[in-house]
């Protein structure tokens, strides 16, 4: 999928909250396809959430909500969350290891967001 935000002013932001969008949708396909244990289902659902508020936060963010402040900022706290399970089921997922450096970046990102027109 193509993100192009090159006139943003939050370009970075935009950009890191698709890819981690596009890492998270990637890692849930690959874990459905594996056995299911408690772990990776909470891996599952993380990757779910944490995609769908990327997606959200970014358009928030690229139309200059005044909303966005606050979709950063519960963004950065879904995609640690997602980090943190994902980092937990790196031995049965190869994507889960890429997902949660993702989600890390993403993250920081959010956290360094300074609101629109900043």
């Amino acid at each position: 999928m193509n993100h192009n935000h090159n006139n943003s002013p939050n370009k970075d932001l935009l950009r890191i909250l698709a890819q981690c969008a596009d890492e998270c949708d990637h890692c849930f396909d690959m874990c459905l396809e594996n056995d299911r244990t408690d772990d990776l289902v909470r891996a599952l659902r993380a990757c779910r959430d944490c995609a769908r508020v990327c997606r959200v936060t970014a358009s928030f963010v690229a139309s200059n909500s005044a909303f966005a402040r606050q979709m950063v900022e519960l963004c950065a706290e879904i995609c640690k969350q997602c980090a943190d399970t994902c980092e937990n089921n790196t031995d049965k997922e190869q994507e889960c290891k890429a997902c949660a450096k993702i989600c890390r970046e993403c993250e920081e990102a959010c956290r360094n967001f300074k609101g629109v027109g900043a």
